[in-house]
């Protein structure tokens, strides 16, 4: 007689939002590390903040007070404390967990709810990186300093209560360390996952073809994306650029524009898939990206990336991409006219295919447990 298998490890994935693993949260990220987890045989508990009515509605009033008193209501009511009074209701109510993966470390505190069991954190900068930096999100979105400088604090307690902080990339990792005074033993890297694309068996290397994505289209620099594309187009009359996310219309001889395509869109996505398929060359030279999916998209299509240097991007796809810092137009028209090489652009877009063959959700999910010892039934 044997003994029954063991039980599949569970796991509670915390993230602050009433529907933790919708792809709509953090570009995907949750939705991915909670399929990644599923396909190593993992029960995940999605872990949200689903505040009730009564409490949304004492809340909506305490941020309607006016003066300095209602503004500090809003800070420590409203921002914080009803969130983690909801996370903690929803970690309390999750049952027997292995382990607690929690993301989004800047808007609660772990300190505060955290169980008996081990407790990792993913990110892929701190905030402190991001308010350095002047092309940031969080830079340009209006953010009073003060607020900022409590989220950085916040994000700063929560991962010292954490077990393990896993971050994508060692640019990321460097800052928990340096910044945060993380101990250089509990921050590791594990990657960023991606959904892969399709490549394209009829894929013409002959004729440069240059594929931006971007939805943001200041911050991922596609205005000189264009103006470098110009140069290149002059060398080569036959090159095209098509552009996808939230573009201007752009009336350049060889520029397509198809706008928005939404991931939640099965036709839209289909062409985009599509795009990536006949494309020869990815170009993202972003204003700053700490590790954008849409690099490791790219590369499992079999496309090389020119990449930015501000933020982690970069270590992303190693010889498959080449960076340029988002200012330098003559080192943006080099890199283009670079991969306009058929050979180039072929052997570096397979070596991209290759190194993301090691980049899934699953990978990512599997490094993470076994950053805190978690076995799972199934290996990548």
């Amino acid at each position: 007689m044997t003994d029954d298998p063991s039980p599949a490890p569970r796991i509670g994935l915390l993230y602050p939002a009433a529907d933790p693993s919708s792809p709509e949260n953090w570009s995907g990220t949750p939705h991915g590390l909670t399929n990644g987890l599923r396909a190593l045989g993992v029960d995940v508990v999605p872990v949200g903040a689903h505040l009730p009515r009564s409490v949304r509605g004492g809340l909506r009033l305490l941020s309607q007070l006016g003066g300095d008193r209602g503004e500090e209501a809003n800070r420590t009511a409203v921002r914080r404390r009803p969130r983690e009074w909801a996370l903690g209701r929803s970690v309390a109510g999750a049952g027997r967990l292995d382990g607690l993966l929690a993301m989004g470390t800047d808007v609660y505190d772990l300190a505060r709810i955290r169980p008996p069991v081990p407790v990792v954190t993913y990110d892929d900068a701190t905030l402190q990186q991001m308010w350095d930096h002047p092309d940031s999100e969080i830079r340009n979105s209006g953010f009073r300093e003060e607020r900022v400088r409590e989220w950085i604090d916040l994000q700063r307690r929560s991962s010292r209560a954490a077990d393990m902080c896993c971050v994508s990339t060692s640019w990321a990792g460097r800052a928990f360390v340096e910044g945060y005074g993380i101990p250089a033993d509990r921050v590791t890297t594990v990657g960023m996952g991606h959904r892969p694309r399709r490549g394209g068996g009829h894929r013409d290397w002959s004729r440069p073809t240059f594929l931006f994505v971007g939805v943001d289209w200041v911050r991922k620099n596609g205005a000189a994306v264009v103006r470098a594309f110009e140069a290149v187009h002059a060398d080569h009359p036959e090159a095209v650029l098509h552009l996808v996310g939230g573009h201007p219309t752009v009336d350049r001889p060889g520029v397509v524009g198809h706008g928005f395509l939404a991931r939640e869109v099965p036709s839209q996505q289909a062409e985009l898939d599509g795009l990536f398929a006949t494309a020869t060359a990815f170009v993202l030279p972003s204003r700053f990206d700490p590790s954008p999916i849409a690099y490791l998209e790219a590369a499992s299509a079999g496309l090389p990336v020119v990449a930015t240097t501000e933020g982690g991007a970069g270590e992303l796809l190693g010889d498959a991409a080449l960076t340029v810092h988002p200012d330098d137009h003559n080192g943006l028209v080099a890199a283009m006219r670079t991969l306009a090489d058929p050979d180039t652009a072929r052997t570096m877009g397979g070596h991209g295919a290759e190194r993301t063959a090691h980049a899934s959700w699953t990978h990512v999910a599997h490094r993470i447990l076994r950053s805190v010892g978690i076995d799972t039934p199934e290996r990548p």
